[in-house]
């Protein structure tokens, strides 16, 4: 299909009720045609009759949750557990690609597209107390304009946030701002009790309190979070599940050593060797939803020698991702060619950097650093994919001159450092949270966008005025477009070395029903059960 058609299809929720704004009058659902850049996806189908009662145990692969507070977290451990605590306005529906009502059962935007307004339905928080406007309007106003956000910028179009009566929340925005409805659904917008907040300050995110269909119950940290189900859930019968248990799992042997022992129900980042063992094996179910995710390395690009673009680009051609793929994912990936996963709003033409080691050479011979060159780059213990990318790549650099120095750190500390910009070069991977690709362009890739363009520094004021044009361009091909411009100089400027889009490798018991990971990586266990119970 073509990027206008693309677009439309993607663009809109078809649960807008009351009406539409002029901003998105060209749109249409894709709920109704069931067609997606990711191709033939459509609402899932349950697989039977659900059962409830009966726990679940999934691993946390990356790291333990950072912290339940919705607005100042990056990490997706910390994401997607509270997204099971938490509810917003509008969540992102069974088909990982539209929206659905959340704890508003339905919105209209004013003619101009500058007013927003949102119904919401009777929903009670986890402490007993009702949920009100006046909450909604407390926790987005934290998000949008709280000095601790971290994801004020997805919010930046709005003006104000108000509450005029217990039912109703109003929205009003500076400009027409494109991802609203999508950015209402990040997880920076949830909500809790505003008097809950205001009682007990920070030490509320120990024991987090919302409306979402699982409690909170527990947090041993660096060992496991349980959580239980919330008996006066909006949307009952779900949750079907009793409990639930997170595992912090960072190491990949003992993560599955405890899937094929049955401690675990759920197992995460699976290696990409044991796919094949799993699928053939009748107990274990491998699932095929792949999560809109990139695998790249991250260059500081303040940081010698690789303040130098044809030294990034020189990187770019010498590493045969191919080679990666095959070698370390077994197959189970793709060239990365765009800061975009494979999402709305990618560019399927980008031509990325294929293997060419003779053109590779050739920007080294043209750079600064023709007699050589060297830097640092960090990955996480207990990650033998990226300890195993690090020295594929290493080998590489080095038939260009390169010296790649491999340092292993624990998740916290490797973050720690890039977030303080200490480092030149990281293994790091990013997913979409929401349906829009601004999100990732302003996360990625602008260079005041909150996060440094994801702690390499990279700052192109050309490519930043693009991103500000494609959040208020109305026009789905003109949009596009737009989008094309901004992958197109960021690839340019290579401040990634794009590796690849994996496809997806989480593993389950064979008695775990339902279960789907989202192409924005969360994932809706209210709608999950065991058929053994």
């Amino acid at each position: 299909m073509n990027d206008a058609q693309q677009w439309k299809q993607w663009a809109m929720s078809r649960r807008r009720f009351i009406g539409t704004s002029a901003a998105a009058a060209a749109m249409i659902s894709i709920a109704e045609t069931g067609v997606s850049p990711f191709g033939a996806r459509v609402a899932r189908a349950q697989e039977g009759e659900p059962k409830m009662g009966g726990s679940i145990t999934m691993s946390l692969a990356d790291d333990d949750v950072q912290s339940f507070d919705p607005i100042p977290v990056y990490d997706n451990m910390s994401i997607w557990t509270m997204l099971l605590i938490y509810d917003q306005l509008i969540r992102v529906a069974p088909d990982g690609l539209s929206l659905e009502p959340g704890l508003a059962t339905e919105w209209s935007a004013s003619e101009d597209g500058l007013t927003y307004t949102f119904a919401l339905r009777d929903a009670m928080f986890h402490d007993g107390t009702p949920c009100k406007a006046s909450d909604v309007a407390f926790c987005l106003n934290r998000a949008a304009f709280g000095e601790s956000s971290s994801w004020a910028f997805i919010f930046s179009a709005i003006d104000k946030i108000e509450a005029p009566d217990d039912k109703t929340v109003v929205i009003t925005l500076k400009s027409v701002w494109v991802p609203l409805e999508a950015d209402l659904a990040l997880f920076g917008a949830s909500v809790f009790p505003q008097a809950a907040y205001e009682a007990q300050g920070e030490e509320l995110w120990q024991a987090p309190i919302g409306t979402g269909a699982f409690m909170f119950d527990s947090w041993e940290k660096g060992a496991r979070v349980i959580l239980k189900k919330n008996p006066n859930y909006w949307d009952g019968p779900k949750p079907y599940l009793d409990e639930l248990y997170f595992e912090v799992l960072t190491d990949a042997n003992a993560r599955m050593l405890q899937f094929q022992s049955g401690e675990l129900d759920i197992a995460t980042d699976v290696p990409f060797n044991q796919l094949d063992p799993i699928r053939q094996n009748p107990d274990f179910v491998v699932l095929q939803d792949a999560v809109a995710r990139i695998d790249y390395i991250g260059f500081n690009v303040t940081k010698e020698p690789l303040t130098d673009k044809k030294v990034r680009q020189a990187i770019n051609y010498a590493v045969d991702k191919d080679a990666i793929i095959q070698n370390v994912l077994f197959g189970a990936g793709e060239m990365a060619t765009s800061f975009l996963p494979k999402m709305a709003g990618r560019d399927p033409n980008s031509p990325g950097y294929p293997f060419d080691l003779e053109k590779a050479k050739a920007l080294i011979a043209e750079s600064g650093y023709k007699d050589g060159f060297e830097f640092e780059l960090l990955v996480n213990t207990g990650d033998p994919v990226a300890s195993q990318i690090a020295q594929l790549v290493a080998a590489q650099v080095s038939a260009i001159g390169g010296t790649v120095t491999i340092t292993q750190l624990e998740p916290g500390i490797n973050q720690e450092r890039q977030v303080a910009g200490d480092y030149q070069a990281a293994k790091g991977y990013f997913t979409t949270d929401i349906i829009d690709p601004d999100e990732l362009a302003s996360f990625a890739v602008l260079s005041d966008g909150g996060t440094n363009a994801i702690f390499t520094f990279y700052d192109n004021p050309d490519v930043d005025q693009l991103i500000k044009d494609a959040q208020v361009e109305t026009d789905p091909a003109k949009r596009q477009e737009l989008y094309n411009q901004i992958q197109a100089l960021h690839l340019d400027d290579a401040p990634f070395l794009f590796l690849f889009y994996p496809t997806g490798r989480t593993a389950t018991q064979g008695y775990v029903k339902n279960f789907h990971i989202l192409p924005t990586g969360n994932y809706r266990l209210y709608e999950t059960w065991r058929d053994d119970v």
